[in-house]
């Protein structure tokens, strides 16, 4: 019996002098190199590196064991924790006496960057600089280079010839044989389907679905069920999620302005149809990067390549950023990344500010590269005040268009009549509230300091005065005790308790006051009735409204505003987005070649480079590249990297669903094929099912055949006693890999078992209008999560995920992410225990119970089958018949019907499956 045993690591950090630190993984440095270093190196190296001759405060920034060390005022970085860093305190700006850079604080994403990167551990692959000022710089040797198993040609290797019908079989049995291992023993029926259903559709197998496969004995039963599951349409949903991690897909911008991207579910969509109808992939490629640039037969398939191209504009933005210049090339530099990513498996961002550090690419091939993305247009004309807006394209006729229109004039001149009325309404309440000014300040002495509403209201209707008025003045009063004008009123307070003798003294003035008239060009002057007449006018002084006027205003205009409001907020809620989508475009000026920027600054530019590709990958390709003048070059970027010869494409997309299938890669760096990624565990089938992957027309759907269909995929997860030893990680695949559901398994399953699941596909579900503010002015994000549509549906918010999504190992929305983690934490299970969408289905699952049969045996029967997809032993039954009885006596001195006692106990039975590991995990 495998025994796992929880490790408590603790780490100690004494006078900054670190531990030795957990190995980074490879997310980690890909963040440091892409987000980390070009901030030192812009930053903070012209003063604090051995580079730059330089280490002011005797602290240099160059290197980790710099950090540690740190300078004259002692170690800069402690490892897990920002707030002890001085860094961190640094450029947080708040000690006046430390504050990095001098000359003006960092911009308030790169704090933040600092913040999460400390925070995670401060992950950094920099090794000590060596003192050699003169010491020659590293030479990228392409040849040399090209080496590297990812980036040779693809090979074709020959099958093991081994006795088996599938040739993956073949290879991963040779391997097993190596190590004195066989594959394990063939998965039951029940397990199987449920695994193929949840792999292929992310639901359960309905029982109907079991009961037809256990009855069909046929040899290519299983067979057949794949292609039932592949002609699904939640076969599209499920690996439409796959790709969508590999987009970054988002229905918000994040950052700071994080404002909805209201159109992208087109592009969500757009991925569905694609996988349900096993669109080609180098088809898929080439929409994605340049389906603008194709040539469409009819509107709607232009509609939808254009659509394709929003994966290149999903990433987050600096909105706000003043330099547009500098924008851009952050979103051009975003744009690298995810390419370079979801295609190549290689980590590109890292290149705008210096030489790959590990793989041989040159900054000169980033700047290739980014030649092509400098020609697209990614930006609208279009501003929401000083933000930018992301480029949208047209999906709609003139009419269409003309409609959206014509109704945003409708609720702009229903605005317009609300507040007319308001300010009508308004200005009559001041003018009589002003004409009774003294009234008030008279009555405001009976009241005590902080008088409440209550206390108000006897006073005010003896004086006939407004009490939400006559509150504000009090309080206004006690808030402004130093203003000069109300000086007498304090003085009699203090000395008597009563102001009414200043009541002529306040009348006078008052009404004097009303008489002058302002003029802009009037000088300021303090002069009694002109500090009279400024309290007068203030709107938020001592004869202040109430927040919600409407409440003091007459019957009949308060039910005519509330009845304009309401036609306006129904309007506004049902106002169409105009008919555009997330998208890229050709630029107007096409750039033949771009400067290297120096260190990555756009305003330090080098030498120009010629628009191509990556040199290592092109090694292996027989063409050579060739641009149009007038265009990107977008287009011949999407076609280098879909060719069949492609070192990478190929490798990298069986590699991806493998991974998919199996919760681990054949390369188990799913998102790095470079040097520091790790090496394929079967390289040479690796290579086949590239090859085969290619020359079966690029279909996901045929390599799903060829996966499920082998004996690999078909063994059971029972782990045999000697791959303990020989395969403990289970990296030669000796049985099949257990698996937690994810976040939209686990929510959609829960669903579909309580029968309250809305299989709808498609559509708008974000509730934002396009490029409406995610967060109101509180910074409450009021998206709520409700819907019984799949989770695919529901909203993806950067900044702040659905609670669900975070628990469960969601990826981050910003970043490319090839495989999810999967973590097991008591959180998930509080979540689970605790939440309405467990409470709710638990009930939902107990009243599809009840009305199957009235027999408790055959209720249980049938909760094991929707549950688990298989018959309840005759231990299951007398355990849950237990529960059901302990329950109910548990229940019966807080719930005395009988009838609803029963029914909790079998919401909680109910949970109780739900909630256990059978359901949760995958075999």
């Amino acid at each position: 019996m495998k025994v796992f045993i929880p490790i408590a690591l603790v780490v100690a950090l004494h006078a900054g002098i670190a531990s030795a630190a957990a190995p980074a993984d490879d997310s980690q440095i890909a963040f440091f190199e892409k987000t980390i270093r070009p901030i030192f190196i812009n930053r903070c190296y012209e003063c604090h590196s051995v580079e730059s001759g330089k280490s002011k405060g005797g602290l240099l920034l160059d290197s980790r064991d710099a950090l540690l060390k740190g300078g004259d005022n002692g170690p800069a970085l402690v490892a897990g924790n920002p707030d002890k860093s001085r860094i961190i305190e640094s450029v947080r700006y708040h000690n006046q006496d430390m504050q990095m850079p001098p000359k003006g604080a960092l911009p308030s994403a790169e704090v933040k960057a600092l913040e999460a990167w400390v925070k995670m551990g401060a992950p950094d692959p920099r090794e000590a600089v060596v003192a050699a000022k003169h010491a020659a710089p590293r030479v990228i040797d392409i040849a040399a280079g090209s080496k590297h198993w990812a980036f040779r040609p693809i090979a074709n290797p020959k099958v093991p010839a081994l006795k088996t019908e599938n040739p993956i079989d073949a290879f991963i049995i040779e391997k097993l044989t190596e190590k004195g291992l066989t594959l394990a023993a063939p998965a039951d029926k029940r397990t199987l389907i449920r695994r193929a259903t949840f792999d292929l559709t992310g639901l359960p197998p309905t029982p109907e679905e079991v009961d037809a496969f256990l009855a069909d004995n046929a040899p290519n039963a299983f067979a057949k069920v794949v292609d039932r599951l592949l002609r699904s349409p939640h076969y599209g949903e499920k690996w439409g999620r796959h790709w969508l991690d590999v987009a970054r897909y988002s229905d918000s911008n994040g950052l700071d302005e994080n404002i909805a991207l209201g159109t992208a579910w087109r592009y969500r969509d757009y991925v569905v149809k694609s996988i349900n109808a096993d669109k080609p992939f180098d088809q898929f490629l080439t929409e994605q990067l340049a389906g603008d640039l194709l040539e469409s037969k009819d509107i709607p398939t232009r509609h939808e390549r254009v659509t394709a191209t929003a994966f290149l504009n999903l990433g987050a933005k600096v909105l706000a950023e003043p330099d547009k210049d500098k924008l851009a090339m952050d979103v051009i530099d975003e744009q690298i990344d995810v390419m370079g990513r979801a295609f190549m498996g290689l980590t590109l961002g890292c290149v705008r500010c210096h030489d790959h550090k590990f793989d041989p690419i040159p900054q000169t091939d980033y700047y290739a590269l980014a030649a092509i993305f400098k020609s697209t247009q990614s930006f609208s004309v279009d501003r929401i005040g000083a933000l930018s807006t992301a480029y949208e394209a047209p999906m709609g006729s003139l009419d269409d268009f003309a409609a959206v229109k014509s109704s945003e004039r409708i609720l702009k001149d229903q605005r317009a009549a609300v507040a007319k009325m308001e300010n009508e309404a308004n200005t009559a309440l001041r003018k009589e509230v002003s004409q009774r000014a003294a009234d008030y300040l008279m009555a405001a002495c009976e009241l005590p300091v902080a008088p409440t509403l209550s206390q108000v209201k006897p006073v005010a209707d003896k004086h006939g005065l407004r009490a939400h008025v006559l509150l504000n003045c009090r309080v206004y009063l006690a808030a402004n005790e130093s203003n000069p004008f109300f000086k007498p009123w304090q003085d009699a307070l203090k000395k008597t308790g009563n102001t009414e003798n200043l009541r002529p003294y306040y009348t006078a003035i008052f009404n004097a006051a009303a008489q002058i008239k302002f003029s802009p060009k009037d000088k300021a002057d303090d002069s009694l009735l002109h500090q009279a007449r400024a309290e007068l006018d203030k709107t938020a002084g001592f004869l202040a409204l109430p927040p919600e006027p409407i409440v003091l205003y007459p019957k009949e205009i308060a039910e005519k505003v509330r009845s304009l409001k309401d036609t306006m907020m129904s309007t506004e809620s049902n106002l169409p987005d105009l008919p555009t989508t997330l998208a890229v475009s050709e630029a107007p000026k096409v750039f033949k070649e771009l400067p290297v920027h120096i260190r990555g600054n756009h305003l330090a530019l080098g030498k120009p480079v010629q628009r191509g590709f990556i040199q290592v990958a092109q090694a292996a390709l027989k063409t050579q590249p060739q641009f149009p003048a007038n265009q990107s070059g977008r287009l011949e970027l999407a076609r280098w990297l879909a060719s069949a010869e492609h070192p990478l494409t190929s490798r990298v997309m069986a590699n991806r669903i493998w991974s998919w299938h199996f919760h681990q890669g054949i390369v188990s760096t799913t998102d790095n094929f470079g040097l520091l990624g790790q090496k394929p565990s079967h390289p040479e089938l690796l290579d086949w099912l590239a090859r085969w992957f290619t020359h079966n027309g690029w279909s996901l759907k045929d390599m799903h055949r060829l996966i499920m269909n082998s004996r690999t995929y078909q063994q059971s997860s029972a782990v045999p006693p000697q791959a303990a030893l020989s395969d403990p990680e289970n990296h030669l695949l000796n049985h099949f890999p257990v698996r937690r559901l994810e976040a939209e398994e686990v929510r959609d399953a829960l669903l579909h078992v309580a029968g309250s699941i809305d299989t709808t596909i498609g559509g708008k579900t974000i509730p934002r209008r396009n490029r409406e503010f995610v967060f109101n002015h509180t910074s409450k994000d009021f998206t709520t999560y409700g819907s019984s549509r799949r989770a695919l549906y529901l909203p993806v918010i950067r900044n702040n995920l659905y609670d669900l999504f975070q628990q469960f190992d969601y990826p981050d929305p910003s970043t490319s992410t090839g495989l999810r983690n999967s973590t097991v934490v008591s959180p998930q299970a509080l979540l689970l225990m605790n939440s309405d969408l467990a409470s709710d289905a638990a009930r939902a699952f107990a009243q599809r119970l009840a009305k199957l049969s009235p027999e408790n045996v055959q209720r249980l029967r049938a909760a094991y089958r929707l549950a688990f997809a298989r018959e309840a032993t005759d231990d299951d039954l007398h355990r849950a018949q237990n529960f059901l009885i302990t329950t109910n006596a548990a229940l019966n001195s807080s719930q005395q019907d009988s009838a609803k006692r029963e029914q909790q106990a079998w919401t909680q039975l109910c949970q109780a499956l739900m909630m256990s590991n059978e359901f949760i995990y995958l075999r």
